[in-house]
């Protein structure tokens, strides 16, 4: 009697056929899922001025930017945008993706998820997505770009463990800095990010500014007093020769004292147009006290001569005579 053999199949060919199927749901997956992603994700933040900072201010509000994010079209979820703290920021053993857990490889300053939350939660969906009518921080375009506001929290806030303890976070002693993971659960290795931030002393930031703005002003009030420097000067030495030159030539100006520097001189060069001027004045003021006395000392010898020998004192005849002259005369500072 015959016994029909049926052949099976090898173990060879049965490896084929699973690894053809495997590549073939590969492809159509990769097909059914439009993505747009780079090498890495970058982050920036930025002022109010639009300028990119490293230093935030608790409360103040900065502008987070993200480039090569991977932006699913119709996907679930998105990112979230966060501020707190990573542990290993530099190995990257908090990503989620490498199985880190939020309350223990990573903290953050707890909000709602309300669209008109507190600020320091950001929900960036994907474009397309179901969820995104959620989402308070806009979306990732499809080049994997996106852009949101995010509120910074104080320096030391509480946030919340595994077990949903509250956990307190001081950013003076340890590293914070913005965070990005995926939404919903969702691990995403290219979308998770840490961007290292400190915190400035406004204090010190508003007396830096002060000292800055007092600087300047004494640069600009140095500038327009070397600028008015020369007519100073100008006006200082016609100055100084109207006060030591007498008018009508009556009384010797050259008694009076000479130690000002003169115009010209390798001494006068050394001066600032300050000390020139005071200098004059000095030297025109000594000029003018010399004439004083030697004109009271004249009155006093004619007074004196008038006494002793009993003659009567001259006729005003209209005519000025030799000692009204000398009188009447005096520096040209006097008028």
């Amino acid at each position: 009697m015959l016994r029909t053999v049926t052949r099976r199949p090898s173990a060879t060919r049965h490896a084929l056929a699973r690894t053809g199927v495997t590549l073939l749901l590969a492809s159509v997956g990769l097909v059914g899922l439009s993505t747009t992603a780079s090498a890495e994700a970058q982050v920036t933040v930025a002022d109010e001025s639009g300028a990119a900072v490293s230093t935030v201010a608790a409360g103040g509000v900065v502008t987070v930017s993200g480039a090569g994010f991977q932006s699913v079209q119709g996907g679930a979820g998105g990112i979230y945008v966060v501020f707190g703290w990573v542990d290993d920021p530099e190995g990257g053993s908090w990503r989620p993706s490498e199985g880190g857990a939020t309350g223990a490889d990573y903290l953050y300053a707890p909000d709602t998820e309300d669209a008109q939350n507190a600020g320091f939660q950001r929900f960036v969906a994907f474009p397309g997505a179901g969820t995104a009518v959620a989402a308070n921080g806009g979306e990732i375009a499809a080049d994997g770009t996106w852009t949101t506001p995010l509120t910074v929290p104080s320096a030391q806030f509480e946030a919340v463990d595994r077990a949903g303890a509250a956990v307190p976070v001081d950013c003076t002693q340890v590293q914070c800095g913005i965070i990005t993971f995926g939404a919903h659960g969702i691990k995403n290795a290219t979308n998770e990010t840490f961007t290292p931030v400190t915190f400035g002393d406004p204090a010190a930031d508003a007396a830096a500014a002060e000292a800055a703005a007092a600087e300047a002003a004494a640069a600009e009030e140095a500038a327009a007093a070397e600028q008015a420097a020369p007519a100073d000067e100008a006006t200082t030495d016609d100055a100084s020769t109207e006060a030591t030159d007498p008018s009508d030539g009556g009384t010797d100006a050259t008694d009076a004292p000479t130690d000002s520097p003169t115009a010209g001189t390798d001494d006068d060069a050394l001066l600032s147009p300050g000390l020139r001027l005071a200098l004059s004045i000095a030297g025109g003021v000594a000029a003018l006290t010399v004439l004083v006395v030697l004109g009271i000392r004249k009155i006093r010898a004619r007074e004196a001569q008038g006494s002793t020998t009993g003659a009567p004192a001259a006729p005003q005849t209209g005519e000025p005579s030799d000692d009204d002259t000398s009188r009447d005369e005096g520096p040209g500072t006097g008028r």
